[in-house]
């Protein structure tokens, strides 16, 4: 009785630790993000807002430093990936207006691609414990498609596929499920499609062809709608099922006990 105590209370001890970590991690990014563009604006005002602008300089910046500014925005979308608490699509817009359309998506996809089969392993050799450092167990739970095994790989694919599903617990989630390396990389193609919409639309802003910038941000925008509309469908179906096997295993032990 004492040891199961003991182990208890050593399990929610690690809970709180997790969670403590993640408040801390949200609230210094999040700070960052804040604290940050407001004090570059602060330091170089008006400068910074005409240089970051005009496409033109931001391009020749980048043409001066080509090795650094690419190594550069492969870490920062690497980390934006595995951090999970920053949103993807203002990287993926900013690459196409500092690369250029094809050269931003080969880079964002490339860096999404290493990132997200690290988690994979990761989570792969550490279990739960790793994705609870960046999610809380309610939105773990929440996730009831994957207690569809054979449809797994296809729904995968579909939520990788299309924009505005929670592409990043998803990736988390992946190395929780039977799912094999060699699938998963398969299934991580499927994010080019909602990769080249934001990339592409950066490339047109940097292009200044606004009108056509303006047409690819609605279709992404319809796109994200219908992901996310269909990701709570299917997972809403999901949770159903899940409710009436276990109300049927319920029932059956009912019928056996007596």
């Amino acid at each position: 009785m004492e040891r199961n105590r003991f182990k208890r209370a050593k399990t929610l001890y690690a809970a709180r630790r997790r969670r403590l970590f993640q408040r801390i991690l949200a609230i210094t990014l999040m700070t960052l993000m804040i604290v940050g563009p407001a004090v570059a604006f602060l330091v170089w005002g008006r400068p910074l807002v005409d240089f970051l602008a005009d496409s033109e300089r931001v391009r020749a910046l980048v043409a001066d430093y080509p090795v650094f500014s690419r190594v550069l925005f492969f870490g920062f979308t690497m980390l934006q990936v595995i951090l999970a608490v920053i949103p993807g699509e203002p990287f993926e817009i900013a690459a196409g207006y500092a690369f250029g359309s094809i050269e931003g998506t080969v880079l964002s996809m490339a860096a999404i691609y290493v990132a997200s089969i690290i988690i994979f392993l990761v989570v792969k050799r550490f279990g739960r414990p790793v994705i609870e450092l960046f999610f809380d167990s309610e939105q773990i739970d929440s996730v009831k498609l994957f207690n569809r095994p054979k449809q797994l790989n296809l729904l995968m694919f579909l939520l990788m596929f299309i924009p505005g599903t929670p592409k990043d617990i998803l990736t988390y989630l992946a190395g929780l499920t039977p799912m094999k390396l060699g699938t998963w990389m398969k299934i991580l193609l499927a994010r080019f499609f909602s990769v080249v919409t934001s990339t592409v639309s950066g490339g047109l802003l940097g292009s200044k062809k606004y009108g056509f910038a303006a047409i690819v941000f609605g279709i992404g925008a319809v796109a994200g709608v219908i992901g996310f509309v269909f990701y709570h469908r299917v997972n809403k179906r999901a949770e159903q099922q899940a409710a009436m096997t276990e109300e049927h295993g319920a029932s059956d032990e009912t019928s056996s006990d007596k």
